[in-house]
């Protein structure tokens, strides 16, 4: 198979570049772990509760928990609508930048309040403005920088990321918690304005895509930024490269694809791309997995465990080992026997915990089923839907459309998360559900399971353009495997090319 031979050496760069450019992602997973745990912190609940519970102490109000939780959702949402235009404009790193700045920004007021819940949810908005441009953004980057043999497993390091990120706010707000003073939650608020200076400091370093510069008519930028992503290679040329990309640009732009927002609707083949990657983003979510690490530590706390934040670092813990199997295992295990499998573990593991939920008093060893099945929802998650969605969404946005289709995609994302994280304290404190939201999310993974059998295809060692044609000839995803393209005269699916790999004879480039 192409690309099997290859090694980290040999695209090293590829992945330094991507990791920086995916660090966006520590600000989304670091942010998920941090306000979780400091929701459960008595410090906090004195500033911002309003009444007192049965034990005569300071408590949050539901519509508190639930509004200033989901309210980075609004925020993300509005980041990856202004990620579309900013990026077609301005190009990748200035919309890094940009999305720097929000995160900062958002971070700063979070940190300067003691009372006012308007300002945690203006904070709050603004650090979403700036993940939703991150998402957007990384997805974007390091498919354009990364060629084929190592674009799925370059793209799951956003999953991976995120998981360390979580790992690390887990632990803080473990360490913190005992603080008695408004530090217990200041401290892990303060680590929101460390990532975005990390990000700064090494985006000087990055170069822009070339795939934005070839779009723009940039030859000898793009030339530029082809050589530093390739500067461990002795002599390196990027003349072909350029050549293939060019080709690659003119392909796509000869489907009579006009790069319009409209297309997305009214255009088949664009809608059908739009609804296998945005799905892929809505089926990640809507399976109810935000719950444990919105929520974690209460739930923890509510089901009687003694030690609520450990339990969220093992989970934690548990994230990152599954990531990272995930990630060396990106290009050995078919997808969507992947994602079958993770998927429907999930959902019975959701109604094993709903189950128990049913108990009228829940004994000791029933809390212990729980959480040994919450892990089991964490482990399968983030070995199948969690990271292999943002891949597959990645990889169906092709086409002049992509930083459209991508920016949709991320607005499902959020829309998904903040759906589910702004529904979950009322379903579970106000209706009484209780673990028995389990049956519950059960029921919305069969909307996961739907997207998994009718949109996921095996996209590995396929290249942009193979993708593109796939959309454009109506191939079931089932079929996608198997199939043998005979139509693309000029087009051959080698790993040349130190990008997409849409390695083009040189006699059809010049021609």
């Amino acid at each position: 198979m192409p690309g099997s031979h290859m090694k980290f050496g040999d695209h090293k760069w590829v992945y330094i570049f991507g990791m920086i450019s995916a660090l966006g992602a520590l600000v989304f997973g670091y942010d998920n772990t941090y306000y979780s745990g400091i929701l459960d912190m008595q410090e906090y609940k004195n500033h911002y509760g309003n009444h007192y519970d049965s034990d005569g102490k300071k408590a949050l109000a539901t519509s508190f928990t639930s509004l200033t939780t989901s309210s980075i959702y609004i925020g993300d949402l509005l980041g990856a609508l202004l990620a579309a235009p900013v990026n077609e404009r301005w190009g990748r790193k200035k919309t890094f930048l940009l999305a720097a700045c929000c995160v900062m920004a958002g971070g700063l007021a979070q940190v300067a309040d003691t009372h006012y819940e308007a300002v945690i949810v203006i904070g709050r908005i603004l650090i979403g403005l700036g993940i939703g441009q991150f998402t957007v953004t990384s997805l974007l980057y390091i498919g354009e920088i990364a060629p084929v043999s190592i674009r799925g497993p370059v793209l799951l390091m956003y999953q991976f990321l995120q998981s360390i990120s979580q790992l690390v706010a887990s632990g803080i707000t473990q360490g913190t918690e005992g603080v008695k003073s408004t530090l217990s939650y200041k401290l892990p608020m303060g680590g929101l304005l460390i990532l975005p200076l990390i990000i700064l400091l090494f985006l000087p370093f990055v170069p822009e895509s070339p795939v934005w510069y070839v779009r723009k008519g940039r030859r000898e930028a793009a030339a530029k930024s082809l050589a530093r992503i390739h500067q461990n290679k002795d002599g390196y040329d990027p003349t072909d490269d350029l050549n293939v990309l060019e080709a690659a640009n003119r392909f796509e732009e000869e489907q009579q694809q006009a790069s319009s927002w409209s297309a997305l609707l009214f255009d088949p083949v664009e809608r059908r791309k739009l609804i296998w990657s945005s799905g892929g983003m809505f089926a990640q979510q809507i399976c109810g997995i935000i719950f444990f690490y919105n929520y974690g530590v209460v739930f923890a706390a509510d089901i009687g465990m003694s030690d609520p934040y450990l339990v969220t670092l093992i989970t934690n813990i548990l994230q990152v080992f599954a990531v990272a199997a995930s990630v060396l295992t990106g290009n050995k295990i078919r997808r969507r026997t992947n994602l079958l499998v993770t998927t429907l573990t999930i959902q019975v593991a959701f109604l094993v915990i709903g189950g128990i939920g049913t108990q009228g008093t829940i004994s000791q060893g029933s809390k212990y089923v729980i959480v040994v099945f919450s892990y089991v929802v964490i482990v399968a998650y983030n070995f199948g839907l969690g990271p292999l969605t943002y891949m597959t969404g990645r990889e169906y946005a092709v086409g002049v459309n992509q930083n459209k289709i991508m920016s949709v995609s991320v607005v499902v994302l959020y829309f998904s998360v903040w759906a589910v994280s702004f529904t979950a304290p009322y379903l579970y404190t106000t209706a009484g559900l209780g673990p028995m939201l389990g049956f519950v999310y059960a029921g919305t993974s069969f909307f996961s399971l739907a997207w998994v059998w009718f949109c996921v295809a095996e996209t590995k060692d396929r290249t942009r353009v193979e993708i593109a044609q796939f959309f454009t000839d109506g191939i079931p995803a089932r079929k996608w495997r198997t199939h043998v393209f005979t139509d693309l005269p000029g087009y051959v699916a080698t790993d040349k090319a130190g990008l997409e790999a849409e390695d083009i004879q040189i006699e059809d480039v010049k021609a």
